[in-house]
């Protein structure tokens, strides 16, 4: 009976340890934006992916193991499993990543979806792949963009001699050209900023300025479609995905286009809902009309920007200026 018994353990042992070796786990990197639909998509992505693949692969989140800024080198590097990369990290190594962020170019993220597929998706990820040795399998983007402030801003002029943090270099250049003060603020510190005086203006998500109270601490809330589109990226080192068991791999891209899908979908009401609650928390909304609109964006102040993008790009080894030229004809079809 014993020797049965013995018997009986070794087979279950052999069958269950396959089975037990099957579980991966990513250690992935974000920024927790509290409020923001990038936030709020990303906290459900492990039980997501845990039920998609049933048990085999893990995600484990983690925003403070690796700098925001830094995390695409650690995911190159292989400190990181991957991270939901944004945008504004890659201004100095991959600036070709900011074309979101150029003045005018892509104002709605209906569009930027619309140019996902037949352009922007594969420009990343050739960026991704070449320059940090990633697989990119999403992306998304922040909701609405909004500047907070203790004065209105209903002009261009009114932005003179206004200390303006950022989140980005296209946006600090435009800012520069309008006679603006860009101000560098570290992220987790621009509530303070504001209410100190050390910055009079923020820019920052719709949804992330709910996040960080700052309905406290000013009561102006401003859309001028400035550096509207920020994106991110959900990317995984190469090595790390070349181990992944054959069978998993389509199972968690088809489990991310989905988690993307739903995203955009919810962008708009989101963006809706964030700064409905801004409202309600007694903040006043202004929307820049189309005339300082234009004015923003007349060419004395948008060419110097595209200019310096396009060098950027040209010293980083891409071609800024194609892709331009690009997603306007893209924009321009029907």
């Amino acid at each position: 009976m014993k020797s049965r018994f013995l018997l009986t353990c070794c087979v279950f042992g052999a069958l269950a340890g396959p089975v037990a070796a099957q579980t991966i786990k990513w250690t992935i990197g974000w920024t927790n934006a509290n409020g923001s639909s990038y936030a709020e998509t990303i906290k459900t992505v492990p039980a997501r992916i845990d039920a998609a693949t049933k048990g085999r692969l893990k995600i484990e989140l983690y925003d403070t193991l690796v700098a925001g800024a830094e995390q695409p080198a650690a995911v190159r590097d292989g400190r990181l499993d991957g991270s939901f990369a944004v945008s504004p990290w890659l201004s100095a190594e991959a600036p070709l990543m900011n074309f979101g962020h150029l003045p005018g170019l892509i104002t709605d993220v209906p569009t930027y979806q619309k140019l996902l597929d037949p352009l922007l998706r594969a420009e990343t990820a050739k960026v991704w792949a070449t320059k940090y040795k990633a697989v990119q399998l999403a992306t998304g983007v922040f909701e609405d963009q909004c500047l907070i402030s203790k004065v209105p801003l209903r002009t261009v002029s009114d932005f003179s001699g206004k200390k303006v943090r950022v989140h980005n270099t296209e946006a600090a250049a435009l800012m520069s050209k309008i006679g603006a003060v860009p101000t560098p603020v570290p992220f987790a510190e621009i509530t303070p900023a504001l209410q100190r005086g050390i910055v009079d203006v923020v820019m920052t998500s719709v949804g992330t300025a709910n996040g960080m109270g700052f309905p406290t601490v000013a009561k102006n809330l401003s859309i001028w479609r400035i550096g509207t589109i920020v994106p991110w990226s959900f990317v995984v080192n190469e090595a790390v995905w070349a181990k992944l068991p054959a069978d998993l791999k389509p199972v968690v891209s088809a489990e991310f286009r989905r988690i993307e899908d739903e995203h955009f979908a919810r962008n708009a009401q989101f963006s809706k809902e964030s700064i409905d609650r801004l409202v309600s928390a007694g903040m006043t909304l202004y929307v820049a009309t189309p005339e300082e609109q234009a004015r923003m964006f007349a060419p004395a102040n948008t060419d110097a920007v595209y200019e310096n993008w396009y060098a950027l790009n040209e010293r980083s080894g891409t071609d800024g200026r194609a892709l331009v030229k690009k997603i306007n004809e893209l924009k321009a079809k029907p």
